[in-house]
């Protein structure tokens, strides 16, 4: 499978990425294609060396969410990258309580449809 413009949201955890947020750069690393990025928490400049050593040309940071809940600021900030960059082919998303709940609100964000616990394919 072939995918020229893959996107992953990678959570951040104690100032790196969280371990599963590595495992899907990994994945989304053999897909081909240009693999951005999307995090939050304001440590952007700090989590963009590390995604980058795992296949990330990009990493856009949702920014600090002083202290709210991630899924409606970054699920907001994900459908405006779509408005204004265009929609990727796919969108990888970590099964975490976080993931899931980004995950669901971008899927009404966008009215499309999400596929949840995938393992592989």
């Amino acid at each position: 499978m072939n995918m020229s413009n893959i996107w992953v949201v990678v959570e951040p955890a104690n100032g790196a990425l969280s371990t599963t947020s590595l495992e899907i750069l990994t994945h989304a690393r053999t897909l081909g294609g240009t693999v951005s990025a999307i995090t939050w928490g304001g440590q952007g400049a700090t989590l963009a060396a590390q995604a980058g050593e795992y296949g990330a040309t990009t990493l856009h940071d949702a920014g600090d969410l002083a202290g709210a809940l991630p899924g409606a600021p970054v699920a907001g900030a994900i459908a405006a990258l779509v408005a204004s960059a265009g929609a990727p082919d796919v969108i990888l998303i970590p099964t975490s309580y976080d993931g899931r709940d980004i995950a669901g609100r971008l899927s009404a964000k966008l009215n499309t449809g999400v596929l949840t616990n995938v393992t592989g394919y």
